[in-house]
């Protein structure tokens, strides 16, 4: 997906997130568990918050402090930060945990986050729509190339010890993943790997978030794909 694109899948997964949140707001969410869609729709509202407040700063020193109001509902926030994000350059300097410290990759990473969490809030409530398959390659392509590297706690040093092939099976989208003593090497090609899954991109994205194995077809053992399944935060 261009920047554009994403732009448009963090306001429209947002809202959609908003509605199925305030639909069902004692909707149990099955991969945040303890929380119900009220705690899931303000941390996400206060993710959207935090991530305006680092691309306002443009201080890759480290992260800023967001300063949300108490008063300031979900929409609103969603709403900044994609104006936020609309208006600045996606070169422009701004915090996070990879090496990729710009604007730019708080794009990418909003929409891939909030399509997740609006799929954890329409599951809660028991309408969950798949990720569009644009978006969700973005999300998984995200996943095996960012998350699976660098986390908040610092770069992922360990992974599990085979390697990972994915396949999505309504359009574009193939990834091969290695672990190799310089860290995960991750291609886009048709392989044979130790482990395999296969299915819908949206699917796919779901799996590497841990979100569950769907309609997924898998090859390998079942401890090798629950090793890749658990390297995502």
């Amino acid at each position: 997906m261009n920047r554009d694109d994403q732009l448009s899948a963090i306001l429209s997964e947002g809202r959609a997130l908003i509605a199925s949140c305030e639909g069902s707001p004692d909707g149990e969410v099955a991969a945040c568990p303890g929380w119900t869609n009220t705690e899931l729709l303000d941390h996400a509202r206060m993710v959207w918050g935090f991530v305006a407040t680092q691309v306002r700063a443009a201080d890759t020193s480290g992260p800023s402090r967001p300063d949300i109001a108490d008063a300031a509902g979900a929409s609103d926030v969603l709403d900044d930060l994609v104006a936020v994000l609309e208006s600045t350059d996606a070169d422009s300097p701004a915090w996070n945990w990879s090496p990729d410290v710009t604007a730019g990759f708080w794009v990418r990473r909003m929409a891939c986050e909030t399509a997740i969490h609006r799929w954890d809030a329409e599951d809660a409530a028991g309408t969950a729509d798949p990720i569009n398959h644009d978006l969700a390659v973005d999300v998984v392509d995200e996943a095996v190339t960012v998350a699976f590297r660098f986390q908040r706690s610092g770069p992922v040093l360990v992974h599990p010890d085979c390697s990972l092939h994915l396949h999505a099976t309504d359009g574009e989208g193939e990834w091969l993943l290695v672990p190799s003593d310089e860290g995960l090497i991750v291609t886009k090609e048709h392989a044979k790997a130790d482990a395999a899954a296969a299915g819908t991109a949206s699917d796919l994205a779901l799996f590497v978030w841990g979100r569950g194995k769907g309609d997924l077809q898998f090859w390998g053992e079942d401890s090798q794909l629950e090793a890749w399944a658990s390297v995502a935060p």
